[in-house]
């Protein structure tokens, strides 16, 4: 299992949709392996979600994570305007240095 952050862009003014994450959640097709979705995460450039996805690979898992959240973001209302900047998994190799 692999977490992958999505990082998405708000329109101007825009507040983080009410149940994201499990609204994610529930436009997955069970092929993408998508477990579970974290909404409200904040970073620098903006909000996050954490996509828990069942996957092979790291960049099966990233497309997977894109591929779900880009549908919630042309099918919910809410995120209307929203667009995703990148679905990545968190590299944390510079902590245990």
């Amino acid at each position: 299992m692999y977490l992958v952050h999505v990082h998405l862009r708000a329109p101007e003014g825009a507040a983080f949709p009410e149940a994201a994450g499990e609204a994610v959640r529930r436009l997955a097709r069970p092929e993408e392996g998508i477990e579970h979705v974290v909404d409200r995460l904040r970073a620098p450039a903006g909000p996050v979600l954490g996509v828990y996805v069942l996957a092979d690979g790291l960049h099966q898992a990233e497309a997977r994570a894109a591929r779900a959240c880009g549908r919630a973001l042309a099918e919910i209302p809410a995120f209307r305007g929203w667009t995703l900047a990148d679905a990545e998994v968190p590299l944390v190799s510079a902590f245990w240095e």
